[in-house]
């Protein structure tokens, strides 16, 4: 699966965010999921309520002076779309 990289700013501060692509052919489910955390990525917020909250300041900044990569989890609501195991279950009932 390929990926975007979107360049933004975080509290005034620069950030790559990955949000993936959508497949050609995937099923409605995943694309559905799929798109949903895009728009976590693109807009900060999902149509489940789920949000963006970046880590704090001081995680970011000693990530940037390590040259490290940091992972922002997302909570969605239970039954939303864009939940890793959602997703993987349309896959699989697809094929």
């Amino acid at each position: 699966m390929s990926a975007d990289l979107i360049e933004t700013t975080v509290d005034g501060e620069w950030a790559a965010l990955v949000a993936a692509e959508i497949p050609d052919g995937a099923p409605a489910a995943v694309r559905e999921g799929i798109a949903r955390r895009r728009l976590v990525v693109t807009q900060g917020e999902c149509p489940c309520g789920a949000v963006f909250r970046p880590p704090p300041r001081a995680e970011r900044r000693a990530a940037a002076r390590t040259g490290r990569v940091l992972h922002v989890r997302v909570e969605h609501s239970d039954d939303c779309p864009a939940i890793t195991t959602h997703i993987e279950q349309a896959w699989r009932e697809a094929r």
